[in-house]
């Protein structure tokens, strides 16, 4: 028995070992498949229509042995053979965005889905107008148009007063109130302004006394009934352009190159600042107020109010309105120390405004922060509003050229420490002339 058994035994091994050898280790189907592990954003995720997303493949175990071929696609149409695409959605809605990649073993892709929003903002625009202004309103991705017209031609400026928004119009009616709640206009001023007059601004100083800003010189506005009063002392002049700031003690107007300063509280003047200013004003976040005239900054201490010059770098210019009065494109950031402004672009006769720049007052330098989208398209009316509520930076860009190149207008929102572009909101398809941003 025993025998048999070492016999069996024999027979098994002997049986064994004419198998053909496998070897232990992995073989080629255990290996981890190459794939996409992600496109830089996430499946389902939403951005806004006109924002630009950077989009790159992060590949894992592909053999890179012979190169890669990229093929980008989006709903179902080539876009780039690049390694990184750069996204903008056009209109709103769902978008498939596909990569495929090839290369000596491999073929494989990753798709995602992008809803694309119209940027959830509310703000009005005071739109100039072709023959007499008007104020739209932009509210979570829907335009409402003309929610108040019927006013003076060109408008220029809206100021909102808890429930109400006034309106400035450089020829009459000058000034108009209408309630926010159903847009409708309850009071106007179409008092003359003297010879020639044409209003430009206008500033809340309390509930009873505003001050209306005008080519011939800045006048007290009682609010209740709106009347035009009396003009401010220092104020006799023609044929003037005038911006103005209120702080917590004074008054400030730009008046014939120079900043005219007053007392809030009884309005008497108390002194004059500079000369040859043309634009302003900008509060920065250290408290300084400032102005501008070409290649140069003028700073003034809202406290002491004295003041100082800074030169911008780089042969800059901040672009200003030099044929009409326009709300002014110097606008201070609400998260850091700086300044934004437009530079000026000069072609023969012609002057634009075309790029953004950033101004950093600690280190009085001035770096790019946004170019003209295209070659053809310049800033039109202040150019630049900052967005109280959370620092974006709004641009109005219209084609160059007359007539139906004023169709084409188009308002572009940026990050304001960044510059990134965030959204395009179309304001295109009419002769709107937009001069300024109001925000509530």
């Amino acid at each position: 028995m025993k025998k048999m058994k070492f016999l069996v035994s024999q027979l098994y091994l002997l049986t064994l070992l004419a198998l053909p050898f496998i070897s232990s280790s992995c073989n080629d189907d255990d290996e981890p498949k190459a794939e996409i592990t992600s496109l830089g954003i996430e499946d389902g995720a939403t951005v806004n229509v006109g924002q630009i997303i950077k989009l790159e493949a992060q590949i894992n175990n592909t053999n890179t042995q012979g190169g890669i071929e990229y093929n980008w696609e989006v709903n179902g149409e080539s876009v780039s053979h690049e390694s990184n695409y750069t996204f903008m959605a056009s209109k709103k809605g769902t978008h498939t965005i596909t990569l495929n990649i090839t290369n000596n073993t491999d073929n494989f892709q990753k798709s995602i889905s992008i809803n694309a929003q119209m940027y959830p903002s509310s703000f009005y625009v005071v739109n100039e107008g072709k023959s007499s202004g008007s104020v739209n309103r932009y509210h979570k991705g829907e335009w409402n148009y003309k929610i108040i017209s019927e006013l003076g031609y060109p408008s220029t400026v809206g100021v909102v007063d808890e429930n109400y928004m006034y309106i400035v119009s450089q020829n009459s009616p000058f000034l108009v109130r209408a309630k926010l709640s159903d847009h409708s206009i309850v009071d106007r001023i179409r008092s003359t302004l003297g010879p020639n007059g044409q209003a430009n601004n206008f500033c809340i100083i309390n509930d009873q006394t505003g001050i209306l800003t005008t080519t011939n010189g800045a006048f007290k506005v009682d609010l209740n009934p709106l009347t035009l009063g009396e003009k401010l002392n220092n104020m006799d002049v023609r044929n003037d352009k005038e911006d103005i700031y209120k702080t917590e003690n004074y008054l400030f107007i730009l008046s014939k190159g120079a900043v005219k300063v007053y007392d809030i509280n009884d309005l008497s003047f108390k002194k004059e600042i500079g000369t040859e200013i043309k634009t302003g004003f900008a509060l920065t976040k250290d408290g300084m107020l400032w102005a501008a005239n070409g290649n140069k900054l003028t700073g003034i201490n809202t406290t002491t109010l004295n003041s100082k010059d800074i030169e911008l770098p780089d042969e800059l210019k901040i672009y200003y309105n030099q044929w009409a009065y326009t709300p002014t494109g110097l606008c201070a950031s609400t998260t850091e120390n700086v300044l934004y402004f437009v530079n000026t672009t000069q072609e023969g006769s012609t002057i634009y405004g075309k790029n953004i720049y950033k101004f950093d007052i600690r280190t009085e330098s001035a770096t790019p922060l946004f170019s003209t989208p295209a070659e053809n398209m310049s800033i039109y009316g202040a150019g630049i509003q900052v967005d109280p509520s959370n620092g974006d930076v709004y641009l109005f860009y219209t084609e160059d050229g007359w007539g139906e190149h004023y169709l084409n207008t188009y308002i572009y929102v940026i990050d304001g420490v960044t510059g990134a572009q965030k959204a395009i909101i179309d304001y295109s398809g009419e002769y709107w002339f937009p001069s300024t941003i109001t925000f509530r």
